[in-house]
């Protein structure tokens, strides 16, 4: 489960962004182009998010060209931003305190889809997680990580190619640390010579 050892977090979050800070600016780079034109916006953060997840498991780099080249997640990037996107935007309407509230229920479900997960299965899946906490201080305290890189984003153009790529790190680092290691992703095997 997801510990409140958020500042152990940050640092590993740093350090990978640091260990591929050229593979995440320009996947980062490409993903924010393609939300200039809408429709490749969310396939390519998707995308991107997935390639984040697994390079963060296997300790390979991240590849940038992944944010474009998995065609097979366009209709499943379109329909989590939208099963997820306008319930999150009507709940922030209604006094923040609803919106806040499907964000955290939610909070996982971008990752369980970019890990394979059908849209409706990883929202389902995101909300009995969110169900199954004991310590929601912590869970609050993760979820508001990203939300304050998002208003640091807000601030200036300039820090969004910065702060996208540190919210997909630490996102990937949050559910990595929730679900464990996930038997899907084969880790390389690693030989000792001696």
């Amino acid at each position: 489960m997801m510990d409140s050892h958020i500042d152990q977090r940050i640092k590993r979050s740093w350090d990978f962004f640091l260990a591929n800070v050229g593979g995440l600016l320009l996947g980062g780079l490409v993903a924010l182009v393609g939300w200039f034109f809408i429709i490749p916006g969310p396939w390519f953060s998707l995308n991107l998010l997935q390639e984040t997840i697994e390079s963060a498991r296997t300790g390979r780099p991240v590849r940038w060209q992944a944010t474009f080249e998995r065609q097979g997640n366009f209709l499943k990037s379109w329909g989590l931003t939208l099963a997820m996107g306008i319930p999150i935007a009507i709940g922030y309407m209604l006094l923040v305190i609803p919106g806040v509230l499907l964000s955290l229920y939610w909070f996982h479900a971008p990752m369980l889809a970019a890990d394979g997960r059908k849209t409706l299965d990883a929202i389902a899946e995101s909300g009995r997680i969110f169900r199954r906490r004991n310590d929601w201080a912590a869970y609050f305290l993760n979820w508001l990580i990203p939300a304050v890189l998002a208003g640091v984003a807000g601030i200036t153009a300039f820090a969004i190619i910065l702060t996208l790529p540190l919210t997909l790190a630490y996102l990937a680092f949050c559910y990595s640390d929730e679900v464990g290691p996930v038997s899907t992703v084969a880790l390389p095997k690693r030989e000792v010579v001696v």
